[in-house]
């Protein structure tokens, strides 16, 4: 499916008409014909489905909000040559990066080009990934200068390295890289680093270059987030069978949703189910969400159904899930044909609802492989620690 980008994107049934430059590739680089789907960012966490009409306008058939994500990474870099810089931009886009933030340091060579172009470079990324957030580019600033905001923020900041080992003390929330020039950092540099605390973050035995060594440390940020999901499988072991619905994400979230942050909350509860596959309470609190607080009626039949595998048969409160989910289902049919159903139609609609309830087993099916890759990723990190 092609992607676009559009600033303002309209509500479910709304039309939009894109800017002269997504207008022209869409249509005739990519020959886009009346009838065919599309998939549109804003750059903001708003991801829409649309459908092409007669006079090149696209019509909205659907909306997602997306959380913004709980562990944001910024790349601070260097500035490579203009080539090199093109690259970096769409790659840091794809890999998720929240911010860009180039670095002048003591052996920067390199200058720094339009902010227009390196816009379209980051919108092209992010459309070729799917990233719904587009990374913001900041003015370039010198090194102490960064390091002093940065530990303002409270970010959680690494340098690039070939140290053998990875950072003992990895913490949840924000983190930042900082990429050197060419030549490297230069002493003075590194002393200050040291001073402030910076930590240094394995990038493999090799001197890369600084395109290669932005692009690796993303990477390698995003695996420390596999540490930190570790640490929550082992502290969610420790919990009780009963008290699943008490571990830490089940908790944010609910505190989330309370405050009325329900896609927060929805975010936290994925989670939760991502790491506990077999435990009732995160499908039902998703469920909850998505039906009461995000009218996303197909996601929660899928999380509904999935609690109802989980629980007993004779479970005390099952007759009344199975009540609001056979509700839920006549709600969703109606939603889909914007509350009229043609009698011939409304075998074609329950189709259109099973194949999506299918799509959202198929959901399951790649967050039980997701499990099944942080296992196999601990047991290897068991045979490294017993190797030392």
């Amino acid at each position: 499916m092609h992607r676009v980008y559009c600033s303002v994107i309209p509500e479910a049934g709304g039309s939009v008409t894109l800017e002269a430059r997504e207008n022209e590739h869409l249509f005739k680089v990519f020959r886009a014909r009346p009838g065919e789907e599309v998939e549109i960012l804003d750059g903001n966490g708003k991801v829409a489905s649309a459908v092409v009409e007669a006079g090149k306008t696209l019509r909205i058939i659907s909306c997602k909000l997306f959380p913004e994500p709980v562990e944001k990474l910024h790349l601070c870099c260097a500035l490579p040559r203009k080539q090199k810089l093109d690259q970096l931009l769409k790659q840091a886009a794809e890999l998720g990066a929240w911010s860009i933030r180039p670095v002048k340091c003591l052996r920067s060579v390199a200058e720094g080009g339009p902010r227009e172009r390196w816009d379209l470079l980051i919108r092209e990324g992010c459309k070729q990934s799917g990233n719904p957030f587009f990374p913001r580019v900041e003015e370039e600033a010198k090194l102490p200068d960064l390091l002093d905001r940065l530990e303002k923020e409270g970010v959680e900041i690494y340098y690039g390295s070939i140290k053998p080992a990875l950072p003992e003390d990895v913490s949840a929330g924000e983190k930042a890289v900082l990429i050197g020039p060419e030549g490297g950092f230069a002493p003075e540099e590194l002393m200050m680093m040291e001073d402030k605390k910076v930590k240094p973050l394995n990038l493999g035995p090799y001197t890369l270059r600084l395109e290669t060594a932005a692009v690796c440390a993303l990477s390698a940020l995003r695996m420390l987030g596999v540490f930190i999901v570790l640490s929550a499988m082992v502290l969610l072991a420790g919990c009780s069978q009963e008290g699943g619905a008490n571990n830490p994400l089940m908790v944010k979230g609910r505190n989330l949703r309370q405050s009325g942050d329900a896609s927060g909350a929805k975010n936290y509860f994925l989670r939760a189910m991502a790491l506990a596959p077999q435990d009732p309470a995160p499908y039902l609190a998703l469920a909850q969400v998505c039906d009461e607080d995000l009218d996303q009626p197909l996601e929660a039949i899928f999380a509904y159904q999935m609690y109802l595998k989980l629980i007993p048969a004779g479970a005390a409160g099952r007759p009344v899930v199975e009540e609001i989910l056979a509700g839920l289902k006549e709600r969703a049919v109606k939603q889909l044909a914007g509350d009229v159903v043609p009698a011939g139609e409304y075998a074609a609609l329950q189709q259109d609802l099973q194949k999506s309830q299918e799509d959202l087993a198929r959901m399951k099916k790649k967050l039980l492989e997701q499990q099944l890759e942080i296992i196999r990723f601990r047991r290897q990190l068991r045979l490294m620690g017993g190797k030392k």
